[in-house]
């Protein structure tokens, strides 16, 4: 079987096939036609989730793995009873047959449950050619959340009178380095800033510290609970325990929102942590970014004008929480346990707590036993709760991305000591994350201060530096820890901040008068807990380590919001997100983070979002908002969701009309652009400063973003049975297509002037297509005779760049430049700056220059939206990429380049059907293909003979490497 478009996109083979096709047998005895041999559909989820408790839905999407070769229908059953199901009785909905192959994101038909029901649901499938249907699933089930405000009984309740710490000697510390202006804080200031930090000083005298709760109550002994769920969240980060234990493992928690439109709740069943007779639920409550009021107090739009520039808070008000306990017992009876005027609140023993700051612990506060047993005895300082009359958001809704947690512990890799009394941790990578003080390994006396600060840098000396993030946060990073001198006699003698996280690769440790051991002090990375979907491995240590370099960025950056960095910002910046979310959508399961992502386009104020979401949204540049459209697209490319295309339709018609607003002559002529894309030489100021684009026009890059998200709103018009604007936006696209080409192309020269542009214009179907092969050539000459084998590329050129180079037989310049030496190439990161993530401006710092490392870097060292290079290790050299009309990979492509001085490609993808793998070896002159096609889905595989489709199995291809 071959395909016009196939061939179009093929790469031209200098080969012939020694064996075209070698089975490991037959398709039908592989280890994958075993696994379709199952007589069940198994793997079954709700909305992306298995067995989710919260479900707000009401046709939520049902996915399953069909485990035959290929499905020809499915039938699916819901009731509300496991008993009806087993008779063959659905009282909710019974789908009958239908034939259709799709087996993920399948709309739940039926009727719509009420608040708190449980619906049971099992799938049966047909395999392609049989008249008998596979057996039924194993039952599995959803249950609705609180789908109405009503449905809560609990209220949001607060501190009545926040509690503010005494300014004693080591909060005074801790202050004075959140405000960089501690005498020991390294930072040399102009008396402008000093002036303006000595009034962050000042807020930070009068900022609140966090609040503990607790509620004690009663379960009766007479009666057998069957059944416990806890509905909680905040309007900050909160933990919930029930008699001393924690709940859950989620770490700053609940995800980001815009708080005042929406804020996201958790449901746990806790029925085992209960007991008959008393019980304590109880909730440590912190600012989180709901009242993150100093860090960015001033902070306004950086690239903005002075005279646009408004100062405001980013505080939306003092933190709160709601909680709901619903009990069920065997005799049928409830009991519910809220959050109301009877609970007590108590200051925390995290005296001082920020985002941006950090935490402020002093253990000689503990509380003993505060969550679990307290008697009326110790209960005397102890204070009444503030209840709101109203909430402080329009909705609550189920967190159904994943949380934040700790994901990978990190041990220290060497100890410097830059001065007497000082020593630095070297972590040996730049990443995000939380540190803990193993007390065994480090024992302090009662009231000895360890004052922790976190740094992407550090000199010749091991001296840190925290300029890298920039003046933006007016606050630095810095964990003070204050000893209460027994903390080797607790059951866990540790201690980790709770409401903060940090960017650092370098920890700084001050107030020990002797060096401590280099695993007293570990670490752990943390982000939302999205599945690893995709693996790389190649046989070049080099491409390895550049996949590596992306990954640990894009991950330290997954803070319920796709953030731009972890010193800086924090920002979820709208250009950043598309810009790589092509290594997101190929290494990690963002199903549900790009829905949540998604929806705080929908709350933002602007139309044209540049962040989401928060306080710091604004609008208008084109480019950065055309992610709303763009991560839509690719979402159902990878997950086959039609639904949200019907959620998000109206906010993106928002966008598209908006950005017909600012056609002039059918072009957007402003916007960020291909934000810090190189300069030639280290050093060398940039024309208009700051991350401007240096050899792309904004005009460029802002209009063919538009054009093409007018294609996909086509596109997505048309799946959605939408075709007058389907006929509209195809319209539009062919519109500034063409004043593309009329204005901005070179004929002469088949160029659009530069790499970034020239790769975007194909990739994004505005080349003419007689022209796409010479366009394609003149970026291989670019890259080769312009810039010595590297790319000039910014954060919006990576993910196209060598794609349209290997597509049009261009892949080992596409695969070398990753191999290439010196500046601004992978290897000067690696070798010259002594990097571990991307860095936002590499040629804005000269190492030459500064030979001590002194004069640090003053912005980001950890900025993923340099990382869309990576999808092309899955796409090219591995070559597995979504056929053009596929949904979720169901049908897909298999095309690897087996590019030279490469000897080994590992790549594998999952996908809502299974494993796609690819994996080719180099030996002499042949390459041994092997690769996997998951049940119910089939590859179109290019091989030099020609392109043929696939079903589910596993192969073995033996190519001729010798030139004919």
């Amino acid at each position: 079987m071959k395909t016009k478009n196939l061939i179009q996109l093929a790469r031209v083979f200098s080969i012939s096939c020694v064996c075209a096709v070698l089975l490991a047998c037959s398709s039908a005895s592989t280890d994958s036609s075993v696994e379709s041999r199952k007589t069940q559909a198994s793997n079954l989820l709700v909305e992306g989730n298995s067995e989710p408790p919260n479900i707000h839905s009401k046709t939520p999407r049902l996915s399953w793995h069909a485990n035959v070769i290929s499905q020809s229908a499915y039938q699916i059953q819901v009731a509300t009873s496991e008993a009806l199901l087993k008779s063959n009785k659905p009282d909710l909905w019974d789908s009958g047959k239908v034939a259709e192959r799709r087996s993920i994101n399948i709309a739940y038909k039926g009727k719509p449950p009420a608040s708190s029901d449980v619906a049971f649901w099992r799938v049966k499938v047909w395999q392609d050619g049989e008249s008998q249907a596979q057996a039924w699933s194993d039952i599995d089930s959803w249950q609705m959340g609180l789908l109405e405000q009503s449905d809560w009984q609990a209220n949001w309740i607060q501190a009545a009178q926040p509690y503010i710490a005494d300014t004693s000697a080591p909060v005074n510390d801790w202050m004075r380095f959140a405000a960089d202006i501690h005498p020991n804080s390294n930072s040399q200031l102009t008396q402008q800033k000093r002036d303006l930090q000595t009034r962050v000083l000042e807020q930070l005298k009068v900022q609140p510290g966090a609040t503990l709760f607790r509620y004690s109550f009663a379960i009766d002994g007479d009666k057998k609970l069957v059944d416990a769920r806890l509905h909680s969240t905040a309007a900050g980060y909160y933990e919930i325990f029930l008699n001393g234990d924690k709940v859950d493992d989620r770490l700053m928690d609940p995800g980001q929102t815009d708080y005042d439109k929406r804020i996201l709740y958790n449901t746990d069943t806790v029925t085992n942590m209960l007991q008959q007779g008393n019980n304590t639920i109880a909730v440590h409550l912190g600012s989180g970014w709901y009242s993150e009021e100093i860090a960015f107090s001033r902070w306004s739009n950086p690239d903005a004008s002075p005279k646009d520039r408004p100062s405001r808070s980013l505080a939306y008000g003092q933190p709160k929480f709601i909680a709901q306990l619903e009990l069920e017992f065997d005799d049928g009876s409830r009991q519910i346990v809220s959050s109301n005027e009877d609970w007590l609140s108590h200051a925390s023993p995290i005296l001082k707590e920020g985002l941006f700051s950090g935490e402020l612990y002093d253990a000689r506060a503990e509380v003993t036993h505060w969550h679990s047993k307290l008697d009326d005895a110790n209960l005397g300082d102890w204070r009444a709760v503030e209840v709101l009359e109203q909430w402080p958001t329009q909705r609550l809704e189920p967190q159904l991305l994943e949380p934040i947690k700790a994901i990978k512990k990190l041990v220290p890799v060497e100890l410097l000591n830059p001065e007497p009394q000082v020593w630095v941790l070297d972590f040996g990578q730049n990443f995000t994350g939380v540190p803990t003080i193993d007390f065994t390994k480090l024992p302090l006396t009662n009231g000895q201060s360890v004052h922790l600060r976190y740094a992407e840098w550090i000199d010749k000396a091991g001296n840190i530096s925290q300029k890298s993030g920039g003046g933006a946060p007016l606050l630095k990073q810095v964990d003070t820890y204050i000893a209460k001198g027994d903390e080797v006699m607790r059951d866990n003698p540790t201690w980790t901040p709770i409401f903060t996280w940090h960017g650092f690769r370098y920890l700084e440790i001050r107030g020990l008068t002797k060096a401590p051991a280099l695993d007293a002090i570990t670490a752990h990375l943390v982000r939302s807990a999205v599945e690893t979907a995709g693996k790389f491995e190649s046989s070049d240590d080099l491409l390895n380590r550049i996949h590596h370099m992306a990954l640990w960025g894009y991950e330290s950056n997954l803070m319920a919001v796709p953030m731009d960095c972890p010193i800086r910002e924090r920002a979820g910046w709208t250009g950043d997100a598309h810009a790589a979310m092509i290594t997101g959508n190929y290494n990690y399961n963002m199903d549900n983070f790009w829905h949540k992502y998604l929806g705080d386009f929908k709350t933002a104020t602007f139309v044209a979002p540049a962040v989401v979401p928060g306080k710091r949204t604004h609008g208008g540049n084109f480019d950065w908002a055309a992610a709303e459209v763009m991560i839509a697209w690719e979402h159902y490319r990878h997950h086959g969701d039609v639904q949200l295309f019907e959620n998000q339709y109206e906010s993106m018609q928002e966008y598209m009309s908006a950005g017909e607003e600012n056609l002039e002559n059918s072009l957007i002529r402003k916007g960020y652009g291909d934000w810090c894309d190189p300069v030639k030489t280290p050093g060398t100021p940039r024309v208009n400063g700051r991350c401007s684009p240096q050899h792309t026009t904004s005009t460029f890059t802002s209009s063919i973003l538009f054009a093409h998200s007018a294609n996909l709103m086509a596109k997505i018009s048309r799946i959605i049975n939408k075709p007058e604007q389907a006929e509209y936006y195809a319209a539009l696209f062919n519109q500034i297509r063409s004043q593309i080409n009329t204005e901005l192309f070179d004929a002469q020269n088949a160029s659009y002037n530069s790499q970034t542009a020239n790769a975007m214009a194909i990739m994004f179907d505005v080349a003419p297509d007689d022209k796409r092969a010479l366009v394609a050539k003149s970026i291989n000459d670019d890259v080769l005779q312009q810039w010595d084998g590297h790319a000039s590329v910014g954060a919006l050129g990576q993910s196209y760049l060598y794609t349209a180079l290997s597509d049009y037989g261009y892949e080992d310049t596409a695969f070398n430049i990753f191999k290439a030496e010196g500046y601004p190439g992978y290897r000067y990161l690696f070798e010259e700056l002594n990097a571990t993530t991307l860095w936002e401006r590499k040629g804005y710092y000269d190492p030459k220059k500064d030979p001590d490392g002194t004069n640090a870097p003053t912005f980001s060292l950890n900025h993923p939206f340099h990382a869309g290079y990576d999808g092309w290790f899955y796409e090219g050299l591995g070559g597995i990429r979504p056929l053009p009309d596929s949904v979720g990979f169901q049908d897909f492509a298999l095309k690897p380049q087996f590019v030279s001085g490469l000897d080994e490609v590992t790549v594998s993808y999952t996908t809502g059907y299974g494993e796609i793998k690819s994996r080719w070896t180099r030996s002499g002159e042949e390459v041994t293909w092997y690769f996997t096609v998951p049940n119910n889905t089939t590859a179109l595989v290019t091989l030099p003979s020609g392109s043929s489709l696939y079903t589910a199995g596993d192969y073995t291809v033996v190519i001729s490497d010798k030139s004919e």
